[in-house]
C-alpha cells in the first residue's frame, strides 16, 4: 500500500510538471503573438510619412548650382522623392547654356528621380523668346520638353523679324531651349509685323509647327490665311517670316488652294477668285503666283494658263505661258 502512495505521489508530480511546462508555452506563444501584434503598427510607421510646410522655398540642387527653384504657399511631400505644392512659382536654370525659364500655376506636383513638374490651373511659363499658356502642363526638366493642354496660348516675338506672333490651340508639345513648338487642335494665330502699316496675318489650321530658329511655321490641314482684303484655303501652308521684305517667297501654300479677295474697280467692288494646287506669295512684291492647273475668275471673266499671277488689290493678271487660254465671259444682253 506504501508503494503505491508512492508511485502515485511520483505520476502526480510528472503529470503537474507536464501541465506547468505546457502552461509556460502556452503563455510564452501568447506573449509573441501580442508582441508581434504590437511590432506591426510600428512597422508601418517606418514607411515615409507625408511632411506639410507652409510658405516656403525649395531648391533642387545639381552640380552645386540650384537647378531648379521655387516657392510656394505650401508644400506637402512624401520623403525627399515627391512634392506637392500649392501656387508654386519657380525657375528653372538650364546646365548648357546661361538661360533660365520662369513658370507659375496654382497647383504642382514635382517628382525628383524623374525630374518632371506637373502644374494645373492657369499655368505660365516664361522663356527668353516666348511666353507658353495652359490649363495643364507636364514639364520635363532633363527633356527640355512641355506638353500642355486646354486653353493653350503662345506669344512671343520672332528673333529676327521681331514680328509678333500669337498662336491658340487646344494641346502644344514645345521645347523652349531648341524654340520648337507643335500645336494641334482646332489652331488660330496672329502675325504682327514690327511695322504696323504692314499689316497683319492671321491663320487657322488643324495642325501648326513652329521653328524659331528658323523663323519658319509649318500649318497643316484645313489651312486658312486672311491678309488685307483676301483670304486663302489650302490643304498645308509654309510661311517663311524672314523673307517678308525680301524677293523670296513668304509663305507657299499647296493642296487645292483658292484664293478670294475683294476688289475695288470701276464698276464697284468685285470679288476676284483663283484657284490651283500650289500658291508662292511674294511679301515685298505683294503678288501671288499660282500653278497646277491655275484659273482666276472675276465676274464673267475665266482666265486659265499654265501659271498664273495676281497683284494684290490690282486688276492685272499675268498669263506667264503663252499656251494659256483666256476665255471672257459675258452677259447676254436682254433683247
Amino acid at each position: 500500500m506504501d508503494s503505491m502512495k508512492i508511485r502515485d505521489a511520483k505520476s502526480i508530480i510528472i503529470i503537474s510538471v507536464y501541465l506547468i511546462m505546457n502552461g509556460l508555452i502556452l503563455m510564452t506563444s501568447l506573449s509573441q503573438k501580442k508582441e508581434s501584434s504590437e511590432i506591426s503598427p510600428s512597422a508601418k510607421q517606418l514607411a515615409p510619412e507625408f511632411t506639410e510646410i507652409e510658405k516656403l522655398d525649395y531648391f533642387h540642387m545639381k552640380d552645386g548650382v540650384p537647378q531648379m527653384s521655387l516657392s510656394a504657399l505650401a508644400m506637402r511631400s512624401q520623403g525627399q522623392e515627391v512634392a506637392d505644392f500649392s501656387d508654386p512659382r519657380g525657375v528653372y536654370n538650364y546646365q548648357k547654356k546661361n538661360k533660365t525659364i520662369r513658370y507659375s500655376a496654382d497647383s504642382g506636383l514635382y517628382k525628383k528621380a524623374k525630374e518632371t513638374l506637373a502644374l494645373e490651373g492657369k499655368v505660365e511659363f516664361f522663356s527668353d523668346e516666348a511666353n507658353y499658356f495652359a490649363d495643364k502642363v507636364k514639364y520635363y526638366l532633363k527633356q527640355d520638353l512641355i506638353i500642355g493642354s486646354g486653353n493653350v496660348k503662345f506669344e512671343g516675338d520672332d528673333l529676327k523679324t521681331k514680328d509678333h506672333l500669337i498662336i491658340l490651340a487646344e494641346s502644344m508639345r514645345a521645347k523652349p531651349e531648341a524654340q520648337l513648338t507643335e500645336f494641334k487642335g482646332n489652331v488660330k494665330g496672329t502675325l504682327e509685323r514690327k511695322k504696323k502699316y504692314e499689316g497683319r496675318m492671321v491663320f487657322s489650321s488643324n495642325e501648326l509647327e513652329l521653328e524659331g530658329a528658323k523663323s519658319l511655321a509649318h500649318l497643316e490641314g484645313d489651312v486658312e490665311m486672311k491678309r488685307d482684303n483676301y483670304l486663302i484655303t489650302a490643304g498645308k501652308a509654309d510661311m517663311f517670316l524672314e523673307n517678308f521684305n525680301k524677293s523670296l517667297k513668304y509663305f507657299v501654300l499647296n493642296d487645292d488652294v483658292k484664293v478670294t479677295e475683294r476688289m475695288q474697280t470701276p464698276e464697284g467692288v468685285q470679288m476676284r477668285k483663283a484657284f490651283a494646287e500650289r500658291l508662292e506669295g511674294f511679301g515685298r512684291e505683294q503678288k501671288m503666283v499660282l500653278s497646277g492647273a491655275p484659273r482666276v475668275e472675276m465676274g464673267e471673266d475665266v482666265i486659265k494658263g499654265y501659271r498664273i499671277t495676281i497683284r494684290e488689290n490690282v486688276d492685272l493678271i499675268e498669263v506667264d505661258d503663252a499656251m494659256s487660254d483666256v476665255q471672257v465671259k459675258r452677259k447676254k444682253l436682254k433683247e
